[in-house]
């Protein structure tokens, strides 16, 4: 099965998602709320993508290959749309991220960083107050400010990771405190390290 991904022909697998063959053949699309071998949702929607038949935005994170396909993923319309996308998960992020999280390590601070997303473009909708992280148990600590609501850790968690509410109130609900062990590969899906391992050190010294 052959596609196209910006002019560059491709030969794909059957089954095989528009980010999957993309990356696989060293084509970069980013995403916050994909993760390779992980369940996922497309809810960050900054990995669309141009379908030039249709001329459709689709998100190349669960669209699924086609034979002849011819896929765009730098043209002006998606970049337009994974912008607009990061601004409002911006306007839900906590604009200085706390220890141990480094901006430079962080995915969203990187992709709004390339395509120049704003910070203030739209006002703050979140119903999350700034709070201080939360622990989990054992190392692990959960920081709400910074969450994204990607749905990684629901999704490939069997923790007790789960949402609650819907549209702008939705959050993470953490595992009940008879959940004897969290996965440690979850923290290493966090786009934006608001799941992470080890106590912060500016909460050492309280």
């Amino acid at each position: 099965m052959k596609i196209k991904i910006n002019n560059k022909e491709l030969e794909v697998l059957e089954g095989e998602k528009i980010i999957e063959a993309a990356r696989r053949n060293g084509i970069e699309i980013p995403s916050l709320c994909y993760a390779a071998n992980h369940k996922h949702q497309a809810s960050c929607m900054v990995c669309v993508v141009k379908n030039c038949e249709t001329g459709q935005i689709i998100p190349s994170c669960s669209t699924i290959v086609t034979d002849g396909m011819n896929i765009d993923s730098e043209s002006n319309e998606a970049k337009e749309l994974r912008c607009q996308s990061l601004e409002l998960l911006l306007s839900d992020h906590i604009a200085v991220c706390r220890p141990p999280c480094k901006p430079k390590e962080c995915s969203l601070h990187k992709l709004a960083t390339e395509y120049r997303a704003k910070w203030n473009k739209y006002p703050r909708y979140s119903a999350v107050k700034a709070t201080s992280p939360q622990h989990i148990k054992g190392d692990f600590w959960f920081d709400v400010t910074k969450c994204i609501r990607c749905g990684l850790c629901v999704y490939n968690s069997n923790d007790g990771f789960t949402f609650k509410d819907r549209g702008f109130g939705m959050q993470v609900v953490l595992p009940a405190e008879s959940v004897k062990n969290v996965d440690e590969s979850l923290c290493n899906i966090c786009p934006t390290q608001a799941l992470y391992m080890s106590e912060p050190e500016f909460l050492q010294d309280e």
